[in-house]
């Protein structure tokens, strides 16, 4: 597998677990619905091969669930962030 695989297969993996979750609060579902198009848009960007080279940065999944205490305490959700945002800042430098 390729970087763009891979990490397409990490984005996908975190759009699988969002819809098997249930959250109490309708604004945080919500604001999922809307990360879920963010992520959406990154997997195009991998598929079309227009996504950047990582050059150290992350692609702010980690800073997109951090405000919220009820994503950043279900430690499956926050594993597939932290590894995606990870392997793109540090395995794709250079696609």
């Amino acid at each position: 597998m390729n970087k763009y695989e891979i990490l397409e297969g990490k984005l996908t993996a975190i759009n699988a677990y969002i819809d098997t979750m249930c959250l109490e609060s309708n604004v945080t579902m919500e604001y999922l619905k809307q990360y879920k198009e963010y992520v959406n848009e990154l997997i195009i960007a991998i598929q079309n091969r227009t996504i950047r080279n990582s050059n150290g940065a992350v692609m702010g999944l980690i800073r997109g669930v951090s405000d919220y205490d009820e994503l950043c305490a279900d430690d499956t959700f926050w594993q597939l962030v932290t590894d995606a945002d990870n392997y793109y800042c540090n395995e794709c430098q250079s696609f």
